[in-house]
């Protein structure tokens, strides 16, 4: 697929759509690739592959191919499973982890892949130089924080090795989750020789050493990315598929032109346009069900009116979340009263403010803001996607029925959108975020400190103070209970919008296998296939 057909599937839109719908069980083509390539609809063009120089899912889906963790997702559960470490064990009640590494790992430059790679990789993710989005999951290890803030050298970062093939991590504080956490691509090794050669070039497909299951091919910008199947892999006889293009089409309409034609084979969660929904989801081909993702919309609160509590929850107040979810959305997601999504075991059910627009209009006008009036017009920053859009066109028109104030809407592609978030250049900005382990602190330990991916700014200590003496109490009861508390802090304060808690909801061949629905959305391509000789229930029932 080249943008020229891209484009004229885009001139077609308005004629091919409206017949899209017919009455077979499946949507579109559905004879299977007679090869085993994938062609995946990845929603954004990457804004990079270097794993400490982004935070987005459509570059960590391409970038937890090329490079294998310690461990990393089961396809199914989501459990850490061994990838480079074999083994692993925690010492004194988790506050020291070992890990014994596979000595059959190679990097694609023929050299072994050693403890020393996790080694400098880590030194170099917390480095403030390096400015890491995903920084604040390297402060679980001893002096990260510190390190983070200029306070100490990179080098003193509580992670060495052993031997070549021994790995220690010790942790500022016993931490029994951490193995939870050790499949994101945070915690890549780095191979350092190419690194220093090639500095911010070294993750271009001419530059690359890699060592995951797949390299990286090609990559042209606003067009695909190839990946091809790594002969020398650790595990190259459980890989299947021999090639895998991801496509940054941000377009829905045309990501389901694409899937009916047969030119896509998996289209990505949330890239289905909201009219095509209701019909859709009567497909045996759409895939829906829980997602560990809340959608939110940050505030800006260094920013003149939104500093003021009052201000905030009035915004918040304001929002009738079920409309935006029963009415436009309508795919199963559920309106959101806070940051931490339903589902996880034993974790109690958390409340922040709830649709009350008297109680919105009262809190405006404390501010100093009766009926809007002095209200300065505020912009809304959003990521291209359409659904997005209307999202923000609703909440424009309730605050402006509501608190009689006055937004604007800003659509930007997706680099320009998450540069502007990490400089805090917004008054408010859409967020989603997609839990990296399956723990409430994914989602808190994002407000925990002054990290690029806390875009509203607010710091608070008692918050952070909280969640420390959370994530060190052994009792899983009592833990809860503390985290818990942690989350009412940020809700009372107003910092977030929550919006709703995000439903799977994607289309996907009925010959593609290995892929399968889970709370993070996350397809480890080692383990997915293209089933050549599969046919429809019918047919089979013929023969």
């Amino acid at each position: 697929m080249h943008k020229i057909k891209t484009a004229i599937v885009c001139v077609l839109i308005a004629i091919i759509v409206p017949a899209c719908i017919s009455a077979s069980a499946y949507f579109g083509k559905i004879t299977p690739r007679q090869e085993q390539i994938l062609h995946y609809s990845n929603a954004a063009e990457p804004r990079s592959l270097d794993p400490h120089k982004t935070s987005g899912i459509p570059e960590g889906n391409i970038i937890m191919s090329l490079i294998d963790r310690l461990t990393d997702y089961d396809a199914k559960t989501l459990e850490p499973r061994p990838a480079i470490a074999e083994r692993w064990e925690a010492v004194d009640k988790a506050k020291k982890w070992i890990f014994y590494l596979r000595k059959n790992v190679f990097w694609t430059n023929k050299r072994p892949v050693t403890a020393h790679d996790f080694v400098w990789a880590w030194q170099r993710g917390i480095d403030p130089k390096t400015a890491t989005p995903y920084a604040g999951l390297l402060y679980y290890v001893k002096n990260g924080e510190a390190i983070s803030q200029g306070k100490m050298a990179p080098t003193e970062l509580g992670i060495k090795a052993i031997d070549d093939y021994t790995l220690e991590v010790e942790m500022e504080r016993p931490t029994a989750f951490f193995i939870k956490m050790t499949p994101h691509f945070v915690f890549s090794p780095l191979p350092r020789e190419t690194v220093e050669k090639y500095g911010d070039k070294w993750a271009t497909p001419e530059n690359i050493v890699s060592c995951g299951a797949f390299k990286l091919a090609e990559h042209k910008p606003y067009d695909k990315v190839l990946l091809v199947k790594n002969p020398d892999y650790w595990d190259a006889a459980n890989v299947k598929l021999d090639k895998a293009y991801f496509y940054p089409i941000d377009d829905n309409p045309t990501n389901v032109n694409l899937y009916k034609a047969g030119e896509l084979d998996v289209i990505q969660s949330g890239g289905i346009p909201l009219s095509f929904i209701k019909t859709l989801r009567k497909k045996k081909d759409y895939v829906g069900g829980a997602f560990f993702t809340t959608c939110y919309y940050s505030l800006n609160i260094k920013r003149k009116p939104l500093d003021d509590v009052r201000v905030r929850r009035a915004l918040n107040m304001a929002i009738d979340k079920a409309s935006i979810t029963d009415k436009l959305i309508a795919k199963g997601d559920l309106p959101a009263t806070s940051l931490v999504p339903p589902g996880l075991s034993g974790y109690p059910k958390v409340n922040g403010d709830s649709y009350n627009t008297q109680q919105a209009k009262k809190l405006m006008a404390e501010a100093g803001f009766p009926d809007g009036k002095g209200f300065p017009t505020i912009t809304i920053y959003f990521n291209t996607l359409e659904a997005n859009r209307q999202i923000a066109e609703a909440i424009q028109r309730m605050w402006k029925e509501t608190l009689g104030i006055s937004a604007e809407l800003q659509n930007e592609e997706w680099q320009t959108f998450t540069a502007r978030r990490e400089r805090r250049e917004f008054d408010i900005a859409r967020e989603s975020w997609t839990g990296d382990y399956l723990d409430p602190d994914t989602f808190l330990n994002l407000f925990a400190n002054d990290n690029p991916n806390n875009h509203s700014g607010w710091i608070n200590e008692e918050y952070k103070n909280l969640l420390q003496e959370a994530n060190q109490e052994p009792d899983e009861v009592k833990r809860n209970e503390m985290l818990a508390k942690v989350e009412k802090i940020l809700l009372d304060e107003a910092v977030i919008i929550p919006i709703y808690f995000y439903a799977l909801s994607y289309m996907q061949k009925p010959y593609v296998d290995g892929w399968y629905p889970n709370l993070f959305d996350i397809h480890p391509l080692k383990s997915v296939s293209i089933n050549t000789n599969w046919q429809p229930e019918d047919n089979l029932s013929k023969k």
